[in-house]
């Protein structure tokens, strides 16, 4: 029989350990005879699993399903931002954390960030009603605490791929750190330099890949130095929503 490592299962899922952990606790994986290794019926059921959590059905939902073999009956990702919401205006800060962590765990990081985070954090800045400011504070508070979290756990796995996250840009406080728990959940031990201040930052260790996030364009020199970084070899990318030649920040958009 052939098994597979959590790395390797992971890479092929697209899954972080944490989101094994959490399904096997849940009693939705089979157990494992032995902690590292996964079988061909496990990596079916991952699979499966992955399915399943990226319609942000719930865990519990997805038990329901499976134990009734049935479709999971979910009201998805909508249900999953109310959640959210109700945690920014009544939760505690315990509670609020609590949600956060347990969404991690829950779901994988494209699937968390594209499809709830980012969306969520977009509806929190365009929102000028009642409480929104505080709501947005809230927000923006628990988002940069989880990455410090995530990427401190990070920083001990030794199979973590070093890698150094660049703000070049940005539109608001918490996309870099978005970008940090996304890139985090892929496997990566991520650096972060969110200060956007027009100049390439200076890196202090040697890192296996560098992310230039671009949120709001990219100046001109910027632009060179990234040119320059590739033709000279290095692990350099960009991404982001806006990578067009362009910039413009002020303080008020500075993610430090």
């Amino acid at each position: 029989m052939q098994f597979h490592t959590t790395d390797t299962v992971c890479a092929i899922t697209g899954t972080h350990p944490a989101n094994l952990k959490r399904w096997m606790k849940q009693g939705l994986l089979t157990s494992q005879q032995n902690a590292d290794e996964w079988s061909n019926a496990h990596l079916s059921e991952i699979h499966t699993l992955v399915g399943l959590t990226a319609t942000g059905a719930t865990l519990n939902e997805i038990r329901q399903g499976l134990q009734d073999a049935s479709a999971v009956k979910t009201y998805g990702w909508a249900a999953r931002k109310g959640d959210m919401l109700w945690q920014l205006e009544f939760g505690t800060p315990l509670s609020l954390s609590r949600q956060m962590h347990n969404m991690s765990s829950n779901y994988s990081g494209d699937d968390l960030i594209t499809n709830l985070l980012r969306p969520l954090s977009v509806w929190l800045y365009a929102d000028h009603r009642q409480g929104a400011s505080r709501r947005l504070h809230r927000f923006e508070q628990t988002v940069k605490q989880q990455a410090d979290k995530v990427m401190r756990v990070s920083s001990r796995n030794e199979s973590s791929v070093p890698l150094f996250l660049e703000a070049v840009s940005v539109l608001d406080k918490t996309e870099i750190w978005l970008e940090a728990i996304r890139l985090t959940a892929m496997g990566f031990n991520v650096a972060v330099d969110s200060r956007a201040t027009g100049q390439p930052a200076i890196k202090t260790a040697i890192h296996q890949h560098h992310v230039m996030w671009c949120g709001a364009g990219i100046s001109q020199v910027m632009q060179d130095y990234f040119e320059q970084q590739s033709e000279d070899g290095f692990p350099v990318m960009l991404s982001g929503p806006d990578r067009n030649l362009h910039f413009s920040q002020t303080s008020s958009s500075s993610a430090a």
